[in-house]
């Protein structure tokens, strides 16, 4: 009896330290398992590395393929993990597809992470090959670091740096990339208060016809003053989408423009057409439309008079049904520009697919005018095909001469840059406008 009842105890702990510290999909270790074992290496006195690693996409796998093929996936991507790594380092499933790697000792990191990808981003299951992406973010452990889950969070931020880069395999935890944080932090920490001072002010560029020299329209661009210093849109805007504070943000864009919009309307018996940038994370939210349309009218705006701008990057998320949320705008009376357009992240049959009116040529094009190269032999197909769909093209980063002149041969309709302008605050955008004819 007693022998019995040992047994059962025995199993008893067998049982509840498998559903402690097992993952019951692949075999390795779980989320607990990898704190504990990953605590015991800090103390040896070595070098340690960390890696976060997963599988782009396996959502959209499981989806297509099954659950009980998504998990046969991950008992064998564990399985390649685990042939790629020696007996003393450490692999855990930390939960979904994410893994968790700790090598102890010297580490070629390119060499390490070209392994884990070549064994990885074509697997076998069964007699069926699967081709896969994935991503990884490395953190090279300070020797007297002690705080796993500081060290896990260091390596998850470096794996989100490189996410939606397709050519990039991993990314790696520095001081830099740690002063960026810290930055980020400050910004966040900032931005409610921004909002609620008005510290967010809106100024527009002009874009000029290449026909008649006169300004036809302008895009609105947001800019942050904080205590007298402007903070670069290109330090906050991508923080704010990957918070998705930058819903406020494009609210509060929209109802300034639309208000500035009222105040010309009242001045000049016409104004130019305005551009307003209108984030993916805004367009996908459920009361977009009802809220947008509600502030145009609010301000006695008609939708005709705004072009609503999104980028091109943004067009071609798997995500989104795109067209449908265009061709609502479209049906809303609003215009559509699509900006960046050539950074490579579409083909130009999305001209013929999509409802849009007007493409902005990325400056990185308008840059090589002047040079022989195949930029300049794309650019040119892209003004022919806009032509032959009937689109509007703008050029953006316009600065020289010869560049106006450049475009101006290949019948590009619009340029906005600082040959003619640069952005300008409200009241000195009024006086710009009041100098064109046009609108007196």
């Amino acid at each position: 009896m007693n022998r019995r009842y040992k047994k059962l105890r025995i199993e008893k702990r067998n049982r509840l330290f498998e559903l402690a510290y097992i993952d019951p999909i692949t075999g390795l270790g779980n989320y607990n398992a990898y704190l504990a074992r990953t605590k015991e290496k800090l103390e040896i006195n070595s070098k340690k590395t960390m890696i976060i690693l997963d599988i782009d996409k396996f959502k959209s796998f499981n989806k297509k393929y099954g659950h009980m093929k998504g998990n046969e996936l991950l008992k064998r991507v564990g399985e390649e993990i685990q042939h790629s790594i020696r007996k003393t380092d450490i692999v855990c499933r930390l939960g979904n597809d994410v893994f968790g790697i700790f090598l102890i000792g010297e580490v070629d990191v390119e060499n390490i992470t070209r392994r884990l990808n070549n064994k990885i981003s074509r697997i076998n299951i069964g007699d069926i090959w699967y081709n896969l992406r994935i991503s990884m973010g490395v953190y090279i452990c300070d020797k007297n670091e002690k705080d796993v889950q500081s060290i896990i969070d260091k390596a998850i931020m470096a794996h989100d740096s490189i996410k939606g880069k397709y050519h990039v395999q991993y990314g790696v935890f520095t001081e830099e990339f740690e002063q960026r944080l810290i930055r980020e932090s400050e910004i966040e920490n900032m931005m409610e208060d921004a909002i609620k001072n008005k510290e967010f002010e809106i100024y527009y560029q002009p874009q000029i016809s290449t026909k008649t020299e006169k300004i036809e329209g302008a895009e609105a661009l947001v800019r942050w003053k904080k205590d007298g210093n402007m903070i670069s849109p290109g330090e906050f805007i991508p923080i704010f989408e990957k918070n998705y504070f930058i819903i406020k943000l494009d609210e509060y864009v929209y109802k300034k423009v639309c208000e500035n919009m009222q105040e010309m309307k009242t001045q000049f018996k016409d104004i130019p057409k305005i551009s307003v940038n209108i984030s993916k994370e805004s367009l996908t939210e459920k009361d977009f439309f009802e809220k947008y349309m509600r502030i145009t009218k609010q301000y006695g705006i008609s939708p005709s008079d705004i072009e609503i701008e999104i980028t091109e990057r943004t067009t071609v998320d798997s995500n989104i049904d795109m067209k449908e949320i265009l061709e609502k705008l479209k049906e809303k009376g609003f215009y559509i520009v699509i900006d960046d357009f050539g950074t490579g992240y579409s083909s130009l049959n999305m001209l013929e697919t999509l409802p849009i009116d007007t493409i902005k040529i990325d400056k990185s094009f308008i840059d090589q005018i002047g040079e022989k190269n195949e930029s300049i032999n794309l650019l040119e197909i892209i003004l022919l095909i806009t032509k032959k769909l009937n689109l509007k093209t703008i050029a953006e980063g316009v600065e020289k001469s010869e560049q106006v002149a450049y475009l101006k041969k290949e019948n590009c309709d619009f340029i906005q840059g600082y040959f003619y302008a640069k952005p300008l605050d409200f009241e000195t955008f009024k006086s710009y406008v009041k100098g064109n004819k046009q609108y007196q």
